[in-house]
C-alpha cells in the first residue's frame, strides 16, 4: 500500500524563495522597505502579527522579502488540494485556513501559534480592496491580537494596487514600498476594550495607524517633489 509522504517546511526552501522574490520584486517594482527594524526579533517571546493594508495580490510575499525574521504565512484550506500550489505552500510552512470568519478552529489554531513566539500576516481589511482605498476592518484580527496577547505592527504597502490592481492580468511596472510602523500590544489597550465592540475598536485602531503611514508617506512625497522644483 503506497502512503503519501508528509511534506514538511524546508527552511532552505524558503530562503531561496525569499530571494527569488526580492528580486522579482526589485526588477519588476522597483521595490523597497523602510522601518523594518520596528518589527520585533524572533528573540522575544511574544508572538507578532504584521497587519498590512490589502489591495493587491502582490501584497502577501511583501512581509517575507522585507524582513530578516520568519514570517508564517496563512492561506485558505483549498490552495493546499492543489498539487504545486499545495507542495510550495507547505514547504515554506504556511498555515491552512478555513477563511470564515467565525471559523473558532483556526483561530485557536493561530494563537497557538503566536504563543510559540511566530510571526505571521493578518490582513485587518480580510480581503483585497476592489479601488485601492481602505475598506472597514474586520473585528477578527482584533480578536485575535487581544487573546493572545501578541505585538502587531501597522503596515503600509504602497503602490501594489497601482502595480496589480483586481482584474488585471498581468502586473505593470510600477514602484512598491512597504512601510513598517510602531509596534503596540493590544491586550494593553485598557481603554479600547472598555467599549462594547472591543475586538472593532482594536481593528479600527490598527487601520487608523496605517492610515498614519499612508498620511506620512504622502507627505514625503509632496515634500520631495517641492523640493525638485
Amino acid at each position: 500500500m503506497h502512503v503519501k509522504k508528509k511534506v514538511e517546511p524546508n527552511e532552505w526552501f524558503y530562503r531561496l524563495i525569499r530571494v527569488v522574490l526580492y528580486s522579482s520584486y526589485r526588477l519588476r517594482f522597483r521595490f523597497k522597505y523602510f522601518g523594518s527594524e520596528n518589527v520585533p526579533g524572533s528573540e522575544d517571546p511574544r508572538g507578532v502579527i504584521l497587519a498590512p493594508n490589502h489591495a493587491s495580490y502582490i501584497d502577501p510575499p511583501i512581509m517575507g522579502i522585507s524582513l530578516k525574521r520568519r514570517v508564517t504565512y496563512l492561506a485558505k484550506e483549498y490552495l493546499f488540494s492543489t498539487f504545486f500550489v499545495g507542495w510550495v505552500l507547505r514547504m515554506i510552512g504556511a498555515l491552512p485556513i478555513k477563511g470564515e470568519a467565525h471559523d473558532f478552529s483556526s483561530i485557536r489554531g493561530l494563537i497557538r501559534i503566536l504563543n510559540l513566539g511566530r510571526c505571521i500576516v493578518v490582513f485587518p481589511e480580510g480581503t483585497r480592496s476592489e479601488d485601492g482605498r481602505f475598506k472597514e476592518p474586520e473585528g477578527g484580527i482584533g480578536f485575535l491580537a487581544v487573546k493572545s496577547g501578541a505585538w502587531v505592527v501597522p503596515v503600509y504597502i504602497h503602490g501594489s494596487y497601482e502595480a496589480f490592481p483586481k482584474g488585471v492580468k498581468w502586473p505593470r511596472r510600477k514602484p512598491v514600498e512597504v512601510h513598517y510602523g510602531k509596534p503596540f500590544i493590544p491586550a494593553n489597550q485598557k481603554e479600547l476594550l472598555a467599549g462594547d465592540e472591543p475586538y472593532l475598536a482594536i481593528s479600527r485602531k490598527i487601520m487608523a495607524d496605517i492610515a498614519k503611514l499612508k498620511e506620512n508617506v504622502e507627505r514625503q512625497s509632496v515634500r520631495a517633489i517641492e523640493k525638485g522644483k
